[in-house]
């Protein structure tokens, strides 16, 4: 763990060394358009890509995210925070040759007490962003991250999430199961390992509803909160700081 910063690790670690090692390709082949999805989340940002950036990963895992977004704006730089050693160690991996870009932080994301540890002497970022991580949390560490999230961004900041979600009815959330099952075959997951993937799924994700999670956000103090994506049980959410320096709609869309 040379060069990652640990700060009051207490939640389980829920991917150790052999895990993060094939995490990459595992999560490709059990998300659906998980390509697509961290795409879509860089794309999201409405900001050029001349500006100075800083950037928070919470759940930052491997590095997937930061790394998809370090290559759009080449001016960005990016705190990664997660509570498993051995996926920074991945993630660090990936970014050997950018480190002045990135830092990454071993840190339990539900300790919402205090600041997040600023690592090169600056407070407020410009954008918050987590990817399948969030959906860990109970709702009440949800209610009380997305305030933090909202204190720690710049007036004009973004927060951009993807995570599992539930329907409101059960068929149809029997029905995202099933498919979600048929994909998993589809790729290459044996009955067991699907199986075993389905189990844990229960166990541990928390999925809220769209319209609980928009709820949520817009309760933090978000401002357009939208989901921006969904593929029946996954979606990708996000809001605004509100602030002078709120960008407009047609100013994103020039830099897509």
């Amino acid at each position: 763990m040379k060069g990652i910063l640990q700060y009051g690790v207490n939640m389980e670690n829920r991917f150790k060394a052999e895990e993060a090692g094939r995490y990459d390709d595992v999560i490709r082949r059990r998300v659906p358009l998980y390509n697509e999805i961290q795409t879509l989340i860089v794309s999201l940002l409405p900001f050029s890509r001349k500006e100075y950036l800083r950037v928070l990963d919470l759940g930052c895992g491997t590095g997937g995210t930061s790394v998809a977004l370090l290559k759009e704006f080449p001016l960005a730089r990016v705190t990664g925070i997660d509570s498993s050693s051995d996926m920074l160690d991945a993630a660090a991996a990936k970014v050997k040759h950018t480190t002045w870009r990135i830092d990454f932080v071993c840190q339990d994301i539900r300790v919402v007490s205090g600041q997040w540890p600023v690592v090169r002497d600056e407070g407020e970022f410009d954008v918050i962003i987590s990817a399948f991580s969030l959906h860990y949390l109970t709702e009440d560490e949800k209610k009380a991250l997305f305030s933090k999230c909202y204190d720690a961004l710049k007036p004009g900041g973004i927060f951009i999430d993807a995570e599992a979600v539930i329907s409101p009815f059960a068929n149809v959330y029997q029905l995202y199961m099933e498919k979600w099952k048929e994909f998993q075959f589809s790729n290459g997951f044996s009955e067991d390992e699907t199986g075993a993937q389905m189990l844990k799924f229960v166990r541990d994700v928390k999925p809220l509803t769209v319209e609980r999670q928009l709820g949520l956000m817009s309760d933090a103090g978000f401002a357009d909160v939208e989901c921006y994506f969904k593929y029946l049980n996954w979606a990708v959410f996000g809001g605004y700081k509100q602030g002078q320096g709120m960008p407009c709609p047609c100013s994103h869309a020039a830099h897509l």
